[in-house]
């Protein structure tokens, strides 16, 4: 367990791992959804049409047994979202055009414990450098999902 000595402050993590592009390339097709997760009829019937998965994601749930299902099985749960045609950003389009466009939804975790951290200090008797371990030492990484829309309206906040 992780004690914090100070929980109100704020903090600057020592590394910005940066940011990760993940196009979400396939729709999943709620009705069928259970295949992948029980959970997802129920989390997402809000978005019927707007909820996404990367393709990678897919392969690997088949790969590593974390579903339970083959590939086969995975892939009838969905179906490609991106356009047959390059689209704009959605940014770039006024709220009230009505024609396909990529969103960005970007979600950054500040600050994370993410690795040990090690100081160094010098042997009085050697004067060598010695390593020990002193404290945790802290992240931040961003995830920006790029997925298709069929109208500028679905992200506004893009």
């Amino acid at each position: 367990m992780l004690n914090i000595r100070n929980p109100g402050a704020i903090r600057q993590p020592e590394e910005d791992k940066g940011k990760e592009l993940l196009e979400m390339d396939l729709n999943i097709v709620l009705d069928k959804s259970s295949i992948i997760s029980q959970h997802l009829p129920k989390l997402c019937s809000e978005a019927a049409n707007q909820t996404f998965t990367r393709e990678i994601d897919l392969r690997f749930w088949a790969n590593t047994g974390v579903v339970n299902r083959d590939i086969i099985a995975l892939t009838s749960s969905v179906h490609k979202s991106a356009a047959s045609t390059p689209v704009q950003s959605c940014p770039v389009m006024s709220e009230t055009e009505t024609d396909p466009c990529v969103c960005h939804l970007q979600m950054c975790v500040a600050w994370y414990p993410c690795a040990l951290k090690y100081c160094k200090t010098k042997d009085g008797n050697t004067s060598k450098l010695q390593t020990y371990r002193c404290g945790i030492k802290t992240c931040r990484k961003c995830r920006d999902f790029q997925f298709h829309s069929p109208f500028r309206k679905n992200c506004l906040w893009d």
